[in-house]
């Protein structure tokens, strides 16, 4: 727990808090990477070149309803933030088998939890890796990667709330709503 609360004075004394940078998420990653040393680390970048190369992966979106509905990660699965590893396994045990899964949420923090509680069950699943998307969503989104929602194709974000909100480069593509 002490080192959640390290992750939140990262954002909140790291700089002005004013606009985004890229440094405070990396802050916010590092940080995370310590607390959860059993779950890999994986940059948009990476994730995207595996899609685009067709790799077989499973997408998990921790994050509550409302911020899946303004947009996601094409393929992404949601599932509750406070899930626990057996709902996990439930939910998606059984596409996991024999992939690769990737947990995100705005910034990292919910999805490294879930990862975390869920890999040893999944693995036992037939799951192989288990990674986590690096800066998230916001991260995805200030590097201008493709977002989805219902509707089609967007550039909005939710930005979780205003504090974690000022971590989005793009101010004018933030929407509470759909």
């Amino acid at each position: 727990m002490l080192r959640i609360l390290s992750i939140f004075a990262a954002l909140f004394f790291a700089g002005s808090g004013c606009s985004s940078d890229s440094k405070k998420l990396d802050t916010i990653d590092a940080e995370l990477q310590a607390a959860y040393p059993n779950i890999s680390p994986i940059t948009a970048a990476h994730v995207n070149q595996w899609q685009a190369n067709n790799k077989d992966i499973v997408l998990i979106d921790v994050r509550q309803e409302s911020e899946y509905a303004v947009s996601h990660i094409e393929g992404a699965l949601r599932i509750d933030p406070k899930a626990s590893a057996s709902e996990v396994a439930k939910q998606i045990g059984s596409i996991a088998s024999g992939k690769d899964v990737i947990f995100y949420c705005s910034v990292g923090v919910r999805s490294s939890q879930l990862a975390d509680r869920a890999k040893e069950e999944l693995q036992a699943m037939g799951a192989g890796d288990i990674y986590n998307l690096s800066g998230g969503i916001f991260a995805w989104h200030n590097e201008k990667r493709a977002l989805i929602s219902d509707a089609g194709d967007t550039q909005m974000v939710h930005p979780y709330d205003r504090v974690w909100g000022k971590l989005v480069n793009r101010q004018d593509y933030i929407s509470y709503e759909p």
